[in-house]
């Protein structure tokens, strides 16, 4: 449990006092939350500080600020200056002592609290026993930083809380990006909205239509132009197998190659005639990239190689036109692995995993997840300092 901020000796040389229900008391610093919030900068403006006379500063009190938040229990949350005398006085206002009592939810001014925490890179007092509960208090701080315009001050703070769940994060991810890709752009967060994209585009056939409704604008732009350029990587990398002639059957002319140089090969050959109609077949019955789950299924069979396509059962069709001696069958399907393992290089950077959930062969995603993403993908790579005034850490 993180400590009692609020009742921190910490900052001696503070000049705000923030008093919240209850008698929640802060000694902090206008300056800190000027830099922090677009809303403080202007509500705790230089020019609105008490002038404080020579006896007070020789007498070493700093407060040039009173702020008190009143209207909690009615659900019209706000901040009410206090006037200050030039010795640095405030009158006490009573009513904000038994206010609490029942009618203000703790919730609520725990928010507060973590907002405040943030702004000085102290540990948030999250409730992190599951990722349901962090992330009820963290979409609490991220409600409230919009309201005070300072979401670039709680979003480091937020990142890291959410983070610190690991990979059940990773995994809730996975299965709902939808969401997190909305909430990442939020609070700006890089890792999460990353993850999120490399998920959406990767079943990006696969989500309904109301689901892709729900995206909001930029991102669905992002995901939209990402699946292009993903469907044009595969359909380039299919067109590089259906192209691909293994260097065993390549001769140089130098070699001036005869009749006989090309049938020593005719295994090879005969492997390289089933692959390709089998390869075009599936793109034919769809099952590439045009497939709702991106040709995953495909490019995985792909990826394995040996027994997980053209089996031996498999090749039983084909040797009832081209039958073969059992030693030549054993030949043949040598010459056809051999030509699978090279496909397998073509296919390995679509199995990458570019995210960060961790997974084996059994329970990998049913999707794709190579996406490359760079810091131009993100929604505010190009509206950085819309939410807030700026880091508060200087």
């Amino acid at each position: 449990m993180a400590s009692n901020f609020s009742h921190s000796s910490k900052y001696a040389d503070s000049d705000l006092q923030v008093t919240l229900p209850g008698g929640r008391v802060y000694h902090l610093h206008a300056g800190v939350f000027r830099r922090a919030s677009s809303f403080f900068a202007q509500f705790l403006a230089e020019d609105l500080g008490a002038v404080l006379s020579p006896k007070a500063k020789r007498d070493g009190v700093n407060l040039r600020y009173r702020i008190d938040l009143v209207g909690t229990e009615t659900g019209n949350a706000r901040f009410v200056p206090r006037t200050i005398n030039s010795m640095g006085y405030c009158a006490p206002f009573s009513s904000l002592l038994d206010i609490e009592n029942g009618k203000v939810p703790n919730e609520k001014l725990k928010h507060y609290d973590n907002v405040f925490r943030s702004f000085y890179n102290e540990e948030l007092n999250i409730e992190s026993r599951n990722l349901a509960t962090a992330l009820h208090d963290c979409m609490g701080m991220v409600n409230l930083a919009e309201n005070y315009e300072c979401v670039d001050a709680v979003r480091e703070s937020v990142d890291v809380a959410l983070l610190r769940q690991g990979q059940v994060l990773f995994k809730s991810i996975s299965q709902n990006p939808v969401q997190w890709a909305n909430f990442a752009c939020r609070i700006r967060s890089p890792s999460i909205f990353k993850d999120s994209l490399i998920h959406l585009v990767g079943k990006w056939k696969l989500l309904e239509e109301d689901e892709h409704a729900s995206l909001d604008s930029p991102i669905m732009e992002i995901c939209q132009r990402k699946h292009e350029e993903f469907q044009l990587e595969k359909e380039a990398l299919e067109l590089r197998i259906l192209g691909h002639y293994s260097a065993r059957i390549q001769k140089p002319e130098s070699d001036n190659p005869g009749r006989m140089s090309y049938a020593n090969d005719i295994y090879s050959w005969m492997g390289l005639c089933l692959f390709r109609q089998w390869f075009a077949q599936n793109i034919c019955q769809g099952s590439n990239l045009q497939a709702n789950d991106g040709g995953y299924s495909f490019y995985l069979l792909l990826s394995k190689g040996g027994a997980a396509y053209l089996d031996r059962g498999q090749r039983e069709g084909f040797h009832l036109y081209f039958p073969m001696t059992q030693k030549g069958k054993t030949v043949f399907e040598n010459h056809l692995n051999a030509y699978k393992v090279e496909v397998q290089a073509f296919v390995a950077p679509l199995m990458a995993n570019r995210t960060q959930l961790e997974f084996q062969d059994h329970n990998r995603p049913n999707h794709l997840v190579c996406l490359e993403v760079s810091e131009n993908d993100y929604p505010w790579s190009a509206a950085i300092g819309v939410s807030g005034a700026g880091s508060m850490r200087d």
